[in-house]
């Protein structure tokens, strides 16, 4: 929806717009309401308490901003059925000159990434799919456009699926001087001043709150689509409002919509205004991290403001993430998307960044990561790995970049299977280089061979459903307010149950029905309705793992009298007290909170609650332990950082915790040496189940024994496997109501299949 503000410009706002005032934007708070007051008992409710109690337990992404686009796309049939294994060529010829990199013979290497014969090639390593060079900053070649409908010719003659690359955050500021002399389409920082990617001063941040950027990024969309027939969109850099600390907007739009915005969530009552900010001039409150050092919070978030404008974000990316999945889904519903915002498992990627990853893959198919390591074991004994982000897409697939040329092919080998185990068989991406003559049929023999065996077993690939007995819950809104601590003990609980081969989820939304142990990592920020909902769970029969100062916050960050749990804690657990440090205040200088200290940190408490059980542990991961985020000039670290992949100090007593809340019954369990992965599936329409092993040696693994529950003389396994020379020994016995199954070799990559008399029912 486009209005124009009295000023005379327009923005994009959302429904019933986002800078309404009185009744209007207060509707979709009445409503709701509404709808409570009529499933109340008729004792009537006070209004200022409904509205209360709905923004107090609300999630992180106000989806009423959404209210006006219908979700009607769904995942493309090929996306969920076939293997995806692709290559990519991404960067424009223009591109690779203006950064230096071009080569003498550029326009023929170039012309060759678009004939028959590199169509063929592709498909010759086993490919499925290729991303090519297409929109770049929102500029187009019309001469490479050319090449790329021949392109696109080629590819559907052999039946290769074609995606294109765009980049829709930046604009090439040369090619379009003359219209950035008549439109103000720039993102600017809090200075005012236009930001730019890294060095490239030539490629100008845009900002989407700019209506005609979002307008052109669709009719880019519109050309790929309708033009070129792409199969696949490939949206890079697809994030709304830049990176804080580095190039985060704070243009005079994001000011006038985050008002707006304030105005529609707030404006229509003073008490719960006035309660949230302490004052009701609304139109007074301007984004925060204008001026302070350093620009973004350090610990947890607790400043009201900072709060609102974590969520204002969190909730632009995910409308515009609606708005262009939609149109794309208007033109071609079978069009995949492909989104490029990483998946961030250290950082807080909703203050950083504006997005969580339950929402942004609510709008993808396929979430691009480009991390800065591998699966391997390192020289300190690291199990390195990529499965917390499988895990954490959820819904969506991950594209990951398989192929390190300088690494032995038995590394590749390993890639291509760490990504099969955990990303049900996507191999997704085999070689990318800014020009794909000079990479991906490097090692082919080993990529074909991988992606033949991967064809030939694909319907055990088909129709999966993640096995866990443990979920981490990374909820959202208390992951974007929290401190880095709980970051840290969020990552070294996965490490353990990844490194231990546990059946795990983690997510940031609803954890799955499956869920047996509920971990909580110091989760502060825990409101009365999932308090409420933790409880249930408990009372149920399900097992919960509570961490440090997890519900001490409500979902404001105001802190309780009590832990919000308290109905399933220890009686002998405390809230911890508060520490005032004495210091000399300045004008200037605020008086700090206080810091909240633990009482006796080493006693793990044991708690049995109906049918439930439940382990509090006061600290997991000591503050001391962690480094800093924030570079010397108070920007953000994005190095790679591995102080967390590691378990925890106390691990062993982490798995006795976690065995009594299991009751030692997995529904897996793996012995194998360290640094053998597991991950397990369901196959819905056979019951089979499936325990995909992947060895992040440098040499085979023996003897490794995969225990499963199952019934006494219905219990069936077979190994499958596209290692040569493989031992395919297999052994298997059941004993009461497990199963066991024994592997005596493990090379790098290898399937058990286990099939039951439930499972063939």
């Amino acid at each position: 929806m486009v209005q124009r503000h009295p000023d005379g410009r327009n923005h994009v706002s959302p429904p019933r717009s986002l800078a309404a005032r009185g009744a209007a934007a207060a509707q979709p708070l009445r409503r709701a309401a509404s709808s409570l007051n009529e499933t109340s008992d008729g004792a009537g409710t006070n209004p200022f308490a409904l509205k209360n109690n709905l923004l107090l337990n609300e999630p992180l992404v106000d989806w009423r901003f959404l209210d006006d686009l219908p979700q009607r796309r769904r995942r493309p049939a090929w996306v969920t059925n076939e293997p995806i294994a692709c290559v990519g060529a991404w960067e424009t010829l223009f591109h690779r000159r203006r950064t230096g990199q071009a080569q003498v013979n550029d326009e023929e290497l170039y012309a060759y990434e678009h004939t028959e014969k590199f169509v063929k090639e592709v498909l010759g390593v086993g490919a499925t799919a290729l991303i090519t060079a297409y929109d770049k900053n929102y500029f187009v070649d019309e001469e490479e456009f050319a090449l790329k409908k021949q392109l696109a010719a080629h590819c559907k003659r052999h039946g290769l699926k074609l995606g294109v690359y765009l980049r829709a955050d930046q604009i090439y500021s040369e090619t379009f001087a003359d219209r950035l002399q008549r439109e103000d389409l720039l993102a600017r920082d809090a200075r005012g001043q236009a930001t730019a990617y890294g060095n490239q001063e030539w490629r100008k941040n845009v900002c989407f709150h700019k209506p005609n950027n979002l307008a052109a990024f669709k009719a880019s969309i519109r050309r790929a689509i309708t033009e070129l027939g792409v199969d696949l969109l490939h949206l890079d850099g697809f994030e709304v409002g830049g990176t804080e600390t580095v190039n985060a907007c704070r243009c005079d739009a994001c000011r006038r919509d985050f008002t707006a915005f304030l105005q529609r969530r707030w404006g229509d009552d003073p008490r719960a205004c006035k309660r949230r900010f302490g004052h009701t001039h609304l139109e007074g409150i301007e984004p925060p991290g204008l001026s302070a050092v350093p620009s973004i919070p350090s610990g947890r978030v607790v400043d009201p403001v900072w709060q609102e404008w974590i969520r204002f974000r969190c909730t632009w990316t995910a409308r515009v993430g609606r708005l262009v999945s939609e149109h794309a889904h208007a033109l071609n519903p079978n069009v995949a998307i492909l989104g490029n915002n990483a998946l961030a498992v250290r950082e807080n990627a909703a203050l950083l960044c504006g997005y969580d990853s339950d929402s942004y893959c609510r709008h993808v198919d396929i979430m691009c990561n480009e991390d800065g390591f591998h699966a391997h074991l390192d020289d300190a004994g690291r199990v390195i790995q990529r499965a917390r982000q499988h895990k954490l897409a959820t819904g969506a697939f991950l594209f990951n970049y398989m192929h390190n040329p300088a690494l032995p092919a038995r590394d590749l080998r390993r890639q291509m299977a760490h990504a099969a185990a955990f990303n049900a068989g996507r191999v997704t991406c085999l070689g990318h280089a800014p020009g794909c003559y000079a990479d991906f049929r490097l090692a082919g023999d080993v990529k074909r061979r991988f992606l033949d065996w991967l064809h030939r077993h694909w319907e055990h690939y088909q129709n999966l459903e993640t096995i866990a007995d443990v979920t981490v819950w990374r909820e959202a809104r208390a992951m974007a307010l929290a401190e880095p601590l709980t970051y840290a003990t969020a990552m070294q609980c996965e490490q353990l149950l990844i490194e231990d081969r546990t059946p795990l989820h983690i997510v940031a939304g609803d954890w799955p029905a499956d869920t047996r142990v509920l971990v909580l990592p110091d989760l502060a920020f825990l409101d009365d309705a999932q308090c409420d909902r933790v409880t249930k769970f408990v009372q149920a029969g399900g097992n919960l793992l509570v961490i440090g100062q997890t519900s001490t916050l409500d979902g404001w960050g105001r802190r309780r009298g009590d832990f919000g749990l308290r109905p399933v804690l220890p009686d002998a657990v405390r809230m911890p007290g508060l520490v005032f440090d004495q210091h000399a205040a300045h004008a200037n200088d605020p008086i700090a909170a206080g810091q909240a200290a633990l009482g006796d940190k080493l006693h793990w408490a044991r708690h049995q609650v109906g049918a439930g059980r439940v382990v509090y542990i006061p600290e997991l991961v000591a503050p001391s332990t962690q480094p800093s985020l924030l570079n010397a000039d108070h920007t953000y670290n994005f190095g790679l950082d591995l102080t967390n992949w590691r378990v925890p100090e106390r691990a062993d007593e982490l798995r006795k915790a976690l065995a009594w809340l299991l009751g030692g019954r997995p529904t897996f369990a793996v012995r194998a040496k360290r640094g053998v992965l597991a991950n397990y599936y369901r196959q819905r329409d056979t019951g089979r189940l499936y325990a995909h092993l992947v060895n992040l040696h440098e040499k085979p693994v023996g003897r490794i024994t995969v225990g499963v529950a199952a019934e006494e003389k219905t219990f069936r396994a077979s190994v499958l496997t596209p290692d040569r020379d493989a031992a395919r020994k297999l052994t298997c016995r059941a004993s009461g109501e497990r199963g066991t199954v024994t592997l005596e070799n493990l090379d790098v990559y290898a399937v058990i299949v286990i099939e039951t008399a439930n499972g063939r029912q």
